[in-house]
This record gives structure tokens, C-alpha cells and sequence, in this order.
């Protein structure tokens, strides 16, 4: 048998002039040649010709709203809603270092777990795992304060009186939440992390207010208090937006939306429950909730939408009940004006695309 069909075949390279030469001399035909030329631009530069191997399916479904992660959300506010709430409600029959105990436990396990699925690339999943170990701080902290007695002011009573009542011995609980969000997003880049962060950092301005004053605050003040938090935390999520926007994350990783709506909770809360006495006052609240429409248009950002139009709904119920119940003209007049809104948006869409249609000419 010969030996020369095993002996390894030499390299050489052929420039596409080789191959029309080739062609020209009739070695091969013309058209076959173009075809091995083109070929040969695909596999070098577009490499459409080549197989690509086949992604392994990813463990989990791909983010967004499905069934998969409403379950993981589910569960993951049965957790919180358990460990933070429910067990909060049970020291007669557990105790104080009972309760301590419990949500050590829980915590550890929420965290391993959690850790542990998110490296077998369960994203989602594991991240809301942590995210409830976090949400434990603060009934662990309280725990802590309550077994050694030590608060920053009075003891503040039970535990479920957290999160109804504005108190300043509080304080120490949101400050631990606030860093153990803080250190679970360094490690941990999920979203939903914020959720606890932007919560904490809520209910710390207004129960640090009351504690610096050391005294209970009138309403006015916890409203401009709330205000003033509730902007800071919006310019947060915006800063959130702009920086996470540029590195292209993936939207399940919204950094940026819990920081939004616990803002907008504060901020428009603040605005909505302080008193005002003037019409011109509830006037501009109209116009802030109505500012707050075009900057949930302009960031593309539903949360800022709805409350906008559910400011500007308060405002008319005061017109409607207070300033002209006794008007029968009013109610049309709101329609018309209503109707003129949605016409006139008609139109602009109109306009727009005609100018776009004439640039494009």
C-alpha cells in the first residue's frame, strides 16, 4: 500500500488573482471561481459560512415579565412577608433571642442559597435570594438593640410599629440595611437590590429628623423633609440611569426604576399631604404633577407618568368638590378641554411625521 496519502499535505495560499488566473487558463470555470472567491471573503472577514456551535440553553428563561419571574418575585415577597413581618409579630412566643435565631438562620440560608444559585446561572433567582437576607437586617438589628438595650434614643417599642411609626431610635436599623445593600450590590450586581436601599434610605431621613430634633415633628416639616429626600433619591436613580445606561446592562438589572418610585413616593407624598390653604398653591401643584408628565416622557419612564396624572386627578377632584360644585357648566368645560388634549396631540403627530416625510425627500 502506498504511503503517500498519509504524508501531511503542504500549505500554500492563493490570492484571489491566483484563482482568476486559474479560471483564465482553464483550470477551473469562470464562475466557479468568483463563487470560491466569494467563499472565501465570507470565511475570512464575515464568517456567515462558517457553523457557529450551538449556545447551551441557559438554566433559566429569559428575563422579563413571564411566569418565571412573577413565581420568583412571589416567593421572594412570601419571604419578606414571613420572615420580616409575620416573625416580627411573634416575640410572646419565641422571644427576643428566639427571634434572633430565626432570622440568623433564615438569613444565612437566603444568602448561601442564593449565592449558590446565582453561580449555576440562575441570575434572577438568586439575586432575590439575597436581596430578602437583606431585607432581614433591619429585625435582626432590632433584635440586637433590644437583647443588649442600647438605643440611640428611647426604646421605640415593638417591632411592628417599624414601619407605621416615625421614630429616632430607628436609625441604627436603617443605617445597617443601607450598608448591607450597599456591600450585597457591590458583590451581587442585581437591581432589585435597590428596592431595600432606596426604602431605608426613606425611612432613615425622616426617623434621623425626628431624632436630631429630639422631638415629634409638626407635618409640614415631615413633608418637606419627605420631599427633599424623595429628590435626592430620584437624582440618584438618574445618575443610576445615565452610568448603567452607558455599560449597556441588561434591562432585569434596572438599577435606576426602585430608586424612581420610592422617590416619586416621597417626594410627590410630600407634596400631596402638605397643607396649603391657597388656590394658587394647588395651582402649582397641578403644574409640578404636570412637570412630572414631561419627565416621564423625556426619561421614557412610566412610574413618573402615573403618578403625574394621579396629581393632576387630586387637583381636579378639589376643583370639581370644592371650587365649582355648584357649577353645571364645569363638567363639560373638563371634557372639552380633555378632548382638545388628545386633538391637538393628534395633530403635532401629524405635523411631525409630515416634516420627517419632507427631510427624508
Amino acid at each position: 500500500m502506498s504511503t503517500e496519502t498519509n504524508r501531511p499535505e503542504p500549505e500554500f495560499l492563493l490570492t484571489p488573482a491566483d484563482i482568476r488566473r486559474a479560471a483564465d487558463e482553464g483550470v477551473l470555470a469562470h464562475g466557479d471561481a468568483k463563487r470560491l472567491i466569494d467563499w472565501g471573503y465570507d470565511q475570512r472577514f464575515d464568517r456567515t459560512l462558517l457553523r457557529e456551535p450551538a449556545p447551551e440553553p441557559a438554566p433559566e428563561t429569559r428575563k422579563g415579565l413571564n411566569a418565571v419571574t412573577v413565581a420568583y418575585y412571589f416567593g421572594a415577597m412570601l419571604m419578606i412577608s414571613a420572615c420580616a413581618w409575620f416573625l416580627g409579630d411573634k416575640w410572646e412566643a419565641l422571644g427576643t433571642r428566639g427571634v434572633f435565631v430565626t432570622v440568623l438562620v433564615y438569613m444565612l440560608a437566603a444568602l448561601g442559597l442564593g449565592l449558590g444559585l446565582r453561580r449555576r446561572g440562575y441570575v434572577v433567582g438568586g439575586g432575590l435570594l439575597v436581596t430578602v437576607a437583606v431585607c432581614l437586617v433591619p429585625l435582626l438589628v432590632y433584635t440586637v438593640e433590644d437583647m443588649l438595650g442600647l438605643w440611640p434614643g428611647p426604646r421605640p417599642g415593638e417591632y411592628a410599629a417599624y414601619y407605621p411609626r416615625v421614630h429616632g431610635s430607628w436609625i441604627v436599623m436603617e443605617l445597617a440595611t443601607m450598608l448591607a445593600a450597599l456591600v450585597a450590590l457591590r458583590y451581587v450586581p442585581f437591581g432589585f437590590l435597590t428596592a431595600p436601599l432606596a426604602h431605608a434610605f426613606w425611612f432613615f431621613s425622616m426617623d434621623v429628623a425626628e431624632w436630631a430634633f429630639g422631638q415629634e415633628l409638626s407635618r409640614d416639616t415631615r413633608c418637606w423633609v419627605s420631599v427633599l429626600v424623595g429628590l435626592l433619591t430620584i437624582l440618584v436613580g438618574y445618575g443610576l440611569e445615565r452610568s448603567y445606561r452607558r455599560r449597556e446592562v441588561p434591562r432585569t438589572d434596572d438599577f435606576a426604576f426602585w430608586c424612581y418610585l420610592f422617590g416619586l413616593l416621597a417626594f410627590w407624598g410630600g407634596f400631596t399631604f402638605m397643607e396649603s390653604g391657597s388656590e394658587v398653591g394647588r395651582l402649582l401643584y397641578a403644574l409640578l404633577n404636570v412637570g412630572l408628565i414631561a419627565v416621564g416622557v423625556y426619561l421614557r419612564r412610566s412610574v413618573f407618568i402615573v403618578f403625574g396624572v394621579l396629581g393632576v386627578h387630586v387637583y381636579l377632584g378639589h376643583l370639581a368638590y370644592e371650587v365649582f360644585k355648584d357649577s353645571v357648566l364645569f363638567p363639560f368645560a373638563l371634557a372639552l378641554l380633555g378632548l382638545s388634549v388628545i386633538l391637538v396631540t393628534v395633530l403635532a403627530q401629524r405635523q411631525f411625521i409630515k416634516r420627517l416625510k419632507r427631510q427624508d425627500a
